[in-house]
């Protein structure tokens, strides 16, 4: 059996980056980003995209320029409203360019001081077209009020869930398997370059993007992996720690995934749809009558049901997602 050659290690890569309105979170995440650790054959450069008007962003992109130069920063503008346009625009100017990787994390996390070595690494190993890494969660510094604490309390331990399952699945040989998110990603540019892989602008304001883009890869054949160690860290601000907040992403999440599957199955959402709202619901009122016997573990799953099942009947309203429109945190 001959073997293919094995490529060689990604030497230049981009960090992209797509920001609308926030100016102290971004220049957060390029502090963080300026105290990487990078090896001495790796080329990092920046692609910072701000969704606006070109000015909010401006001080943040000069200050780390000046206090950072062995990272290059390129700082583009996408005056048109929407994430997709602002991840195409940077996945434009990194695959005409003569980078062999493109990484991506949101305007709203921190990177820890390995995760790009980490992500490389593994993608090298495995040979990745596409490689992502965990999320963990900090709240906002300002004080909670009871709710967001217990609304933080289940958020916090769902997102440790995820991180446990993920690890587990690459553990059994499955993280083929898992679902990689933007917030923490890395992907090969000469596969995207061959495949002419972009994002959909159909979810420019809904969300979802990112796991449209990762289904179009695997449709082609992508091989997806897990770097266990490539640590980012996401600040979850208070106004996200409302139970009216979770109830309406997990509506935009549920209202996002019936139209991608209405997409795949066109004929079943009919029957599937409402038994599967009537199903949320009713464990949804389940889960909130039980929540003051269980110390509120249960309130946040509750939230989420709700959200879910008022998501499925009114995406067969035609009703959809604009979780986008409007940015939280500055």
């Amino acid at each position: 059996m001959i073997r293919e050659p094995r490529a060689k290690a990604m030497t230049r890569v981009y960090i992209g980056i797509a920001s609308r309105d926030r100016p102290r979170m971004v220049s957060e995440l390029l502090d963080s980003i300026g105290r990487l650790e990078i090896e001495a054959d790796l080329e990092l450069a920046i692609i910072l995209v701000e969704n606006g008007n070109g000015e909010v962003l401006r001080q943040a992109v000069e200050r780390f320029a000046s206090t950072c130069a062995h990272i290059e920063i390129h700082h583009l503008v996408e005056p048109r409203l929407g994430i997709v346009y602002a991840r195409n625009a940077a996945l434009d100017f990194a695959t005409d360019s003569d980078f062999e990787g493109l990484a991506f994390v949101d305007d709203d996390e921190l990177v820890t001081p390995r995760w790009i070595l980490e992500l490389l690494a593994e993608q090298h190993r495995g040979q990745y077209d596409i490689v992502g890494g965990p999320i963990r969660a900090f709240p906002d510094p300002l004080p909670l009020t009871f709710w967001n604490r217990v609304v933080w309390k289940g958020l916090s331990s769902r997102v440790q869930q995820v991180e446990q399952t993920c690890a587990a699945r690459k553990a059994s040989g499955q993280e083929a398997q898992i679902v990689l998110s933007t917030n923490n990603w890395l992907a090969s540019l000469p596969f995207v370059r061959k495949e002419n892989l972009r994002f959909d602008e159909r979810y420019n304001l809904t969300g979802g993007e990112d796991t449209r883009f990762l289904r179009d890869a695997w449709r082609v054949g992508a091989k997806t992996g897990w770097a266990p160690e490539a640590v980012v860290c996401e600040q979850i601000v208070r106004a996200r720690l409302s139970p009216w907040y979770q109830i309406k992403r997990a509506r935009d999440h549920a209202l996002v995934s019936l139209s991608d599957k209405s997409d795949r199955r066109r004929g079943s959402k009919w029957i599937r749809a409402p038994l599967s709202a009537l199903f949320k619901l009713l464990s949804g009122l389940v889960l909130l009558l039980l929540a003051p016997f269980t110390g509120g573990a249960t309130f946040f799953n509750a939230l989420r049901a709700l959200g879910e099942a008022a998501g499925r009947v009114q995406g067969l309203l035609g009703i959809k997602s604009k979780h986008y429109r409007l940015t939280m945190g500055k």
